[in-house]
């Protein structure tokens, strides 16, 4: 490239191969078309490589051994040029208005770190919706401004649906790369609580859902989630003035009931019961779990 891009895409891939091209049709595809494309393969064993190769020059590779997708967008970050990142997965679609909406908004608000959109679901609608954020709360988001309760509730924000100021992500130190799952939600609760965020209420990519979904590892999920939390209140001590001591206590509860469920259909008792001591040591007048920790109790008294 003989200029610097005003955007650098980086997709972090391992074994989609299956997706890849289709991904990278719909970036090259873009109405915007200032931006470099940076594709990190991070040890696939698949045809990865060849399906990039037929690119050419209009992709910049990096192949490094399988180290997570934390440790790939990082590495894409390194490379990247322009003076803001978009990270996208391999196997979701950006929409043609994708960077164009987003820069559009950038261009003329230099001081925010990051600003995000909603994304559709590819396949099929989820959750009796097309939109990953409701429209009603896309709306309310668009019109009021994110706050740290937004991102606390739902995790809202998909980074295939953000552009990242190049050099918030590098005061921030980038992705931790201990997080396999809930490396973007604790990126974004970072940025926030270092910079501006905006959303705008447009769909700008499409969501698939499949199989080979890493965020489908339900136990690596949960215990991530709360790592998060528990990391964003304990390096940022305000967080939980702006959240609140009840919604603080039911977020962090409710993933400790849904970690719990998930180890008691595995047949792991003795953890199930540890999760759901924490979850009502959080809340202790939850009666739904205080009846799953007395079903639990009297089903092992039973085995006896």
């Amino acid at each position: 490239m003989d200029r610097t891009p005003t955007v650098s895409i980086i997709i972090a891939t391992y074994n989609r191969c299956q997706f890849l091209s289709q991904t990278i049709e719909s970036i090259l595809g873009q109405s915007f078309q200032d931006f470099e494309l940076i594709v990190v393969d991070d040890g696939s064993t698949d045809d990865t490589r060849a399906v990039v190769q037929r690119y050419g020059s209009r992709i910049r590779y990096l192949y490094q051994e399988n180290r997570g997708p934390a440790v790939a967008r990082n590495a894409g970050a390194q490379l990247a040029l322009a003076p803001w990142i978009s990270f996208q997965d391999s196997d979701d679609v950006c929409a043609p208005n994708h960077l164009n909406t987003l820069y559009g908004y950038v261009k003329d608000h230099a001081d925010v770190g990051m600003v995000f959109a909603n994304g559709a679901y590819l396949i099929r609608p989820e959750h009796n919706r097309k939109t990953i954020i409701p429209a009603d709360k896309s709306k309310r988001l668009a019109k009021h401004g994110v706050r740290l309760n937004d991102l606390f509730e739902k995790s809202i924000m998909r980074l295939q649906a953000a552009l990242i100021s190049k050099s918030a992500y590098v005061a921030i130190g980038g992705h931790d790369e201990s997080l396999r799952i809930c490396m973007d939600l604790d990126l974004g609760f970072r940025l926030f609580m270092h910079y501006r965020v905006a959303y705008l209420d447009e769909v700008v990519f499409s969501y698939r859902k499949h199989e080979g979904n890493i965020g489908r590892n339900e136990e690596l999920r949960h215990t991530e989630n709360i790592r998060v939390i528990e990391k964003l209140l304990r390096e940022y001590p305000d967080a939980r003035n702006q959240v609140g001591d009840d919604a603080t206590a039911h977020r962090l509860a409710y993933r400790y009931y849904r970690l719990a469920k998930g180890r008691w259909r595995r047949k792991e008792r003795d953890t199930a019961r540890e999760a759901i001591r924490m979850a009502l040591q959080l809340r202790p007048c939850a009666l739904k779990y205080r009846l799953y920790q007395w079903q639990w109790r009297m089903r092992a008294l039973g085995a006896k």
